[in-house]
């Protein structure tokens, strides 16, 4: 470290962070601040395990982190962010006592084109609950209790958990958020925008490479699979099955790729048996009569690349909404460019996104009335209502933008805009954001930090829309208030 001062000041840093962390053998999507700090040090060479694939396995974090001092050639933001992360990584690995969490939030106007940022879903939020990590088993029992909610559900168990490590995996059930993909407004095909949907889910826990010639080209990587269920209400297959899969490896420390497959399948009505999940792994679906084909499927391929030398990084995601020769067709497309920096010992972090949900997004006429819909499940690739990839649902464009800026003690300042066109032709007739071609332009400041022994976090924000076909053109003010502690 550079001097005595710098190094005084990292250690408050730590300390006001780790009495802000959870001690859950994962990092949930959501901390947009820590994610920051995390892909800087990856960007750095000092943590080599897969970042795109949200949860993040804090044991590997760990022990990357684990032991590293910077020499005085690194810059001063590299080495707060270091010790940001080294002290919530030693909160999170501490193994055998029970924890308490609480959390109070309020909103004007919830954001409904959600991004990688955790944002209240509902006017009113009141969580409370308690968490335990051991050296081999960890749960977490979560209530939130939700004023006036959209989809009727004033009770919510989301982040309860309850998992156990079998060797260098992962098997866990309960209600966890994911983020699949190097996008920072969104993902393709699963992201934090519905509510958790149940499942069960084993994963890797270290992106180790396999020590054998035939594997050891591929490099680090992690693998997830995870199986949960649809709400009971739906109008089209009540009880439907969601499957999904991802591998993400690192060919090269500045490389990473991913590819992701989900599925709706089974349900009321709708056969359920092996031979039917088989045919589904398999893409046997097509050339079957409707009745009988296995459900509906996405997947596709992101990579996400940083530049040498230079603090530049460029990613993309190509997800498919149909099925051609075996091989992801009709595709989705987004695609993003990030650079930063930092100044004494503050960082920061600026992205441009862009987004296409229409199928075959690329031509000049892209064909709409297709993504995230399917003639077997009506009621669209949702959960409560919501889209369980993009928040943009279907036959939406968008353009986003974001800066963000971390200061040594962890507190941080965000300026998020965007514009979209949501469900453009109008061909959607469940489109979660707008039944209509709507116009969408908004733009937020969010600002976080310490406060009384836990986070604080405020927002404000105006959105436009606009509509022609719905006679609207409006614009409100919106605004969050959002406090959490973490007690011992």
């Amino acid at each position: 470290m550079k001097s005595g001062t710098q190094a005084s000041a990292w250690l408050v840093a730590a300390f006001l962070l780790a009495a802000q962390a959870t001690a859950d053998p994962w990092i949930a999507p959501g901390d947009a601040q820590l994610r920051h700090d995390l892909v800087l040090l990856a960007d750095a060479g000092l943590i080599r395990a897969p970042l795109t694939a949200w949860p993040v396995s804090w044991a590997e974090v760990a022990r990357d982190v684990g032991g590293i001092t910077l020499d005085a050639s690194r810059p001063a933001w590299l080495g707060a962010a270091l010790a940001r992360v080294q002290a919530s990584a030693r909160n999170a690995s501490r193994t055998g006592s029970l924890e308490a969490n609480a959390r109070l939030a309020v909103s004007e106007n919830p954001m409904a084109l959600r991004r990688f940022g955790d944002v209240p879903r509902e006017e009113g939020e009141i969580s409370a609950g308690i968490q335990y990590t051991g050296h081999r088993f960890a749960y977490r029992l979560q209530a939130t209790g939700a004023a006036d909610p959209d989809d009727d559900q004033s009770f919510r168990p989301d982040g309860s958990y309850g998992a156990v490590v079998l060797g260098n995996w992962m098997l866990h059930a309960g209600y966890i958020d994911r983020w699949w993909g190097p996008g920072w407004e969104g993902s393709l095909i699963y992201g934090n925008n519905p509510r958790p949907i149940p499942s069960i889910t084993v994963e890797r826990n270290y992106s180790d490479p396999i020590k054998h010639p035939w594997f050891e080209w591929i490099g680090r990587f992690r693998f997830a699979m995870t199986m949960g269920r649809f709400e009971d209400d739906r109008n089209d297959a009540p009880n439907a099955n969601f499957f999904g899969a991802r591998v993400t490896w690192k060919p090269h420390q500045r490389v990473e790729i991913g590819i992701s497959r989900s599925a709706q399948w089974c349900g009321d009505g709708r056969p359920c048996g092996l031979d039917t999940f088989w045919d589904l792994l398999t893409g046997n679906d097509n050339d079957q009569p409707l009745e009988a084909q296995p459900g509906n499927q996405m997947g596709g391929f992101d990579v996400r690349w940083s530049v040498p030398r230079i603090p530049v990084a460029l990613y993309a995601q190509a997800i498919g909404e149909d099925e051609a020769g075996f091989f992801p067709s009709e595709y989705l497309g987004l695609g993003g460019i990030e650079i930063w920096g930092g100044f004494g010992e503050r960082s920061w972090r600026a992205h441009v996104e862009y987004s296409d949900t229409a199928c075959d997004f690329m031509d000049d006429e892209p064909t709409f009335g297709c993504a995230y819909r399917n003639s077997i499940y009506s009621d669209g690739y949702q959960y409560r209502d919501r889209s369980m990839g993009h928040a943009l649902d279907g036959d939406s464009e968008q353009v986003a933008a974001g800066l963000m800026l971390v200061n040594d003690d962890g507190s941080s300042w965000e300026l998020a805009a965007q514009s979209a066109k949501v469900n453009r032709a109008s061909a959607n007739p469940v489109h979660s954001v707008a039944a209509e071609a709507t116009r969408i332009r908004s733009a937020d400041l969010y600002h976080r930090r310490a406060l009384l022994g836990g986070e604080l976090s405020l927002a404000i924000g105006y959105e436009e829309r606009e509509s022609v076909a719905a006679g609207l053109d409006e614009g409100d003010v919106r605004g969050l208030l959002q406090w959490r502690r973490e007690f011992e």
